[in-house]
């Protein structure tokens, strides 16, 4: 049914969960085996080069790690992306841009994820911080009526706008089309930022469409199966100075002479930070080289985890794919959706019941807030989900 079957490529993770159905996909992300020789390899070359082992990162890991990111989003300019260990770090650095400014109005919306959400809502307090949220509520029932919420946004010049590429919460995805009518009605004055997390290396997405226009940002930990430490942000080419800067962001070329005013590089290396653990980018690179070699791409991924998904939905009971669950109404002919199915429950509380109880039956799987989700993941089969919907007939989730 499904176009690969990489099991074989995922022998530790399955080992380590043995007896159990990981359907967390979208939460962690098991790593090929190959990302564990890569692990070690970092600690070798840490023992053989110590200090000097820069060297190599800069010269060798970074750049392969950014041709590897430009490739899965198409970009043309592969030197303008930046790594960090998080993705909440890059953020406080485009935050900074605005430091000593007299106010920051952020246009966002109501279900962004919990790093970005805690850090407004703290900002928030301050009297000169302004938060405009849009609603997600019409974005399940008319997309055309949310867009047009976030277009009477950025009508009041916002500094920011701050969205989702595929939203936590439901599954639901932007796409390329959907991106390019906000930036027509975005002032120069606003910065862009979409958060890739649930997109990056799971759906097909031509970012090379708006190269130069957004921030994009995401990383290592999810989809693209390299774990901790592999955040990442494209940078518009731009005289950027962000003012929580690191000692790293030196190591290019300076756009100031020394002794002058604090220099940046001319490229994403303007917003990287300082020492840091570069295992992350050792596994992600180990990880799409053997992509690479075997041909497995990001399309072809994506129409893998769309078949386990139709699949799912459509040999679940038909009580649990009604509009009062599912979460929004999963539609096959859509060409983008996020690779976890998302199921509303009575409340926070009965989500968490019933994430327990599915663990209860070896079934791992997570909830955020009344949302229950499903993710979807290359190691596992037809067969996984059959196992998954026979347990769920046994243990009869959404009962009124």
């Amino acid at each position: 049914m499904t176009t690969y079957n990489l099991k074989h490529l995922y022998k530790h993770f399955l080992k380590g969960h043995e007896g159990k159905l990981h359907f967390a996909a979208h939460s962690h992300h098991f790593w090929p085996d190959i990302s564990r020789a890569a692990h070690l390899q970092y600690w070798d070359d840490c023992a053989l080069s110590s200090d000097q082992k820069w060297d190599k990162i800069f010269g060798e890991i970074i750049p392969k790690a950014q041709t590897h990111v430009a490739s899965i989003l198409r970009l043309k300019d592969s030197k303008q992306i930046v790594f960090a260990p998080n993705t909440h770090e890059l953020l406080t650095r485009v935050l900074s841009l605005f430091l000593g400014k007299k106010s920051l109005y952020i246009l966002t919306t109501s279900s962004e994820f919990h790093s970005f959400r805690r850090q407004i809502l703290r900002l928030s307090e301050i009297e000169q911080v302004k938060l405009d949220e849009v609603s997600t509520t019409s974005l399940l029932l008319n997309k055309e009526e949310f867009l047009g919420q976030l277009i009477q946004g950025l009508k009041k010049n916002p500094d920011i706008i701050f969205l989702s590429q595929v939203f936590f919460d439901s599954g639901f995805a932007l796409n390329e089309d959907d991106i390019e009518i906000l930036l027509s009605h975005k002032s120069e004055k606003t910065i862009f930022v979409l958060d890739g997390y649930h997109g990056f290396a799971a759906l097909p997405f031509d970012l090379s469409r708006f190269e130069g226009q957004i921030f994009y940002l995401a990383g290592g930990y999810k989809y693209a199966q390299a774990g901790e430490g592999a955040a990442f942000l494209v940078v518009p080419k731009g005289d950027w100075r962000p003012a929580n800067t690191g000692w790293f962001a030196e190591f290019g070329e300076l756009s100031e002479p020394k002794g002058a005013k604090v220099g940046y590089t001319n490229d994403g290396l303007a917003f990287i930070g300082a020492t840091q653990d570069y295992s992350g980018l050792y596994r992600l690179n180990a990880v799409w080289d053997l992509f690479q070699q075997q041909n497995i791409y990001v399309p072809e991924i994506h129409k893998t985890i769309r078949e386990l998904q139709i699949h799912f939905i459509a040999s679940l009971p038909h009580e649990f794919n009604n509009s009062q669950h599912l979460i929004p109404l999963f539609d096959p002919t859509l060409p983008y959706h996020g690779h976890f199915i998302t199921y509303k429950a009575q409340n926070s509380t009965h989500a968490l019941e019933l994430e327990k109880n599915l663990r209860r039956h070896g079934i791992i799987t997570d909830s955020r807030g009344d949302r229950l989700r499903f993710g979807f993941g290359l190691y596992q089969s037809k067969d996984d989900v059959d196992q998954l919907i026979s347990l769920i007939r046994k243990i009869f989730l959404f009962g009124d």
